[in-house]
């Protein structure tokens, strides 16, 4: 059974995703085929996809926010493109995901998407390995051509718009039409990639979403800007993670809807021929041909996280108690299986 992990944006908050990916690989094996970040998920996708957990436990345990931005005075960015520079991140980057890295992630077979967002089209373009990706009616794929490419996706899916430098990841890519336009992080559109690993023909789809399933209310007034900047940001993320999940489970619970009714039909003696020509109207593409109901696992945190509006705030003994919350997050999904509720092998 082809596997997908996704993970959402959160910044900081990536820490408890770790947590659960550290538990549910160590300590049950699990094999992923496709990974698909988003924001901070993009970070660790390449990570996880190649079992490198060692790194993404350090990376996420002890940076602080000098390596990932460097702030300055709000009054002198106003004629810039971001309030922060993203300088450090950059440099963590490609000492992380080296050309040696992107190499072995095309050798291994592993697939990964990368959600960005792009600011003159205003798409969903998702950045892959993938050999020949499919193509898609609801996002643009981007093939990504050589490990200088796959580094500038990383980074535009983690960059944060107004916080965070908008990145021309296509700049230097042969024949490309539009070189100059910027992507920033995919989370504008997409906070959690559940329709690309369905896309990528994925059966099982593990999904670790950051944001909390009892959001914190805040009762402070805001008197400034920034602060009102970053909850706005913040509350339009929360929403945009809700509407991302419908649509993947509305098309599950039809497959499951649909299985259903042609197992009742099978019961009552229509043969499979029959059956399926009910299913199928001459002229009609039905998108739920030859599909069957998929396996999709959220593992998300009872409570909010911490790491400030956005995840801004990277404070390594924070994110260490995030990781911990992901590992017994993840022992207590795993804990409240039925039996044959997840496929182990």
């Amino acid at each position: 059974m082809k596997k997908a992990l996704v993970v959402s944006g959160g910044g900081s908050k990536g820490a408890f995703a770790v947590g659960v990916i550290k538990h549910l690989v160590q300590d049950f094996a699990l094999n992923f085929d496709v990974v698909v970040g988003t924001s901070t998920g993009s970070l660790i996708a390449p990570l996880a996809a190649l079992g490198k957990l060692d790194i993404l436990e350090q990376l996420y345990t002890t940076i602080s926010n000098d390596d990932i931005i460097i702030k300055d005075n709000l009054g002198n960015r106003l004629s810039e493109n971001s309030i922060f520079r993203v300088t450090p991140l950059w440099e963590k980057i490609k000492s992380i995901y080296t050309d040696d890295f992107f190499n072995e992630l095309n050798q291994s077979g592993k697939i990964i998407y990368l959600n960005t967002t792009c600011l003159q089209s205003e798409e969903l373009v998702v950045f892959t390995n993938a050999a020949s990706p499919a193509a898609s009616k609801y996002y643009t794929i981007k093939k990504l051509v050589n490990a200088d490419h796959f580094r500038k996706a990383v980074l535009a899916s983690a960059c944060q718009p107004v916080f965070m430098t908008p990145v021309q990841v296509n700049l230097n890519v042969p024949g490309e039409q539009h070189p100059n336009y910027q992507f920033v992080d995919g989370g504008v559109r997409e906070y959690a990639g559940v329709q690309m690993a369905i896309d990528a023909q994925a059966q099982e789809i593990f999904t670790i979403l950051l944001s909390s399933k009892n959001p914190e209310i805040d009762n402070n007034v805001y008197t400034t800007m920034f602060p009102i900047l970053q909850q706005t940001i913040d509350i339009f993320t929360t929403d945009v993670a809700k509407n991302d999940l419908i649509i993947p489970f509305q098309y599950n619970e039809a497959l499951k809807y649909i299985d259903a009714v042609k197992k009742k039909m099978k019961r009552e003696g229509l043969k499979t021929d029959d059956i399926n020509r009910y299913f199928t109207i001459q002229g009609r593409e039905s998108p739920f041909e030859d599909k069957i109901p998929l396996l999709i696992h959220i593992i998300q945190p009872d409570n909010p996280l911490g790491g400030g509006p956005g995840g801004l705030d990277f404070i390594p003994a924070d994110m260490q108690q995030m990781l911990a919350t992901g590992e017994n997050a993840a022992a207590n999904f795993v804990a409240s299986l039925n039996p044959g509720e997840v496929d182990w092998a």
